[in-house]
């Protein structure tokens, strides 16, 4: 059933605080069910952000997110993704998670202070907590607005920070913690780094190209 978003209808957008979160998207006037629930699309990043080939990226993203049954439509399915990874947000208006090519987290990495931060802050407990009970746009607006007082959001600003001005204690304390918490990457994805998994049109951009690449050599996604 679709879901009733009366701000999407006036606006074209979802407000999290009034519309009814997505649980399906459309493809060509077709409601396609989607794995909506935060662990798959965490799963979706980070499969986007491994070292397996550029192809297999693709097709195990979209596998998760249409629980195994892609759209004919492949274009368009990727299309739906993004927007839907990137919360209902159009392209130029997500807030990139990489910053000139670095990344400020990585959920594989950090998850231990990711959990950490949500049992403090929310009395969340995400180990117990299951997919379809908290939606993927419920965590990403958590996430995002967790206190700066906790161990991730320190590690993230220790990994952005320009050391530019600084004192010479301070810069010294902060390429220190950059390299004690740096991400811990596979060749080609730190060398892919720029093009992956952000959370803004780039993502689209990406694996659209692919898509077109693959399509032209032949077979894709084990269709003709």
């Amino acid at each position: 059933m679709k879901a009733y978003c009366p701000h999407l209808i006036l606006n074209g957008s979802v407000n999290i605080l009034i519309d009814q979160l997505p649980q399906t998207v459309e493809i060509d006037r077709i409601q396609v069910p989607v794995n909506w629930g935060y662990r798959a699309c965490i799963l979706l990043e980070m499969v986007m952000f491994s070292g397996l080939s550029d192809e297999e990226k693709i097709r195990k993203a979209l596998n998760i997110f249409y629980c195994g049954a892609i759209p004919e439509n492949v274009a368009a399915a990727i299309e739906k993704m993004s927007w839907f990874y990137n919360c209902g947000v159009r392209k130029g208006k997500s807030e990139s998670i990489l910053n000139k090519g670095k990344r400020s987290y990585c959920f594989e990495q950090d998850a231990f202070l990711i959990y950490a931060a949500f049992w403090t802050q929310y009395h969340i407990n995400l180990n117990q907590m299951g997919n379809e009970q908290l939606h993927w746009w419920e965590f990403a607006a958590m996430f995002e607005s967790l206190d700066d007082s906790l161990k991730i959001r320190q590690v993230m600003y220790w990994r952005l920070a320009d050391t530019k001005g600084m004192s010479k204690k301070e810069a010294s304390f902060i390429r220190k913690m950059k390299k004690v918490y740096a991400i811990q990457e596979t060749e080609s994805t730190a060398a892919g780094n720029v093009k992956l998994a952000r959370r803004n049109a780039d993502m689209l951009a990406y694996v659209e190209r692919r898509f077109r690449e693959q399509e032209k050599g032949g077979e894709i996604f084990g269709r003709k």
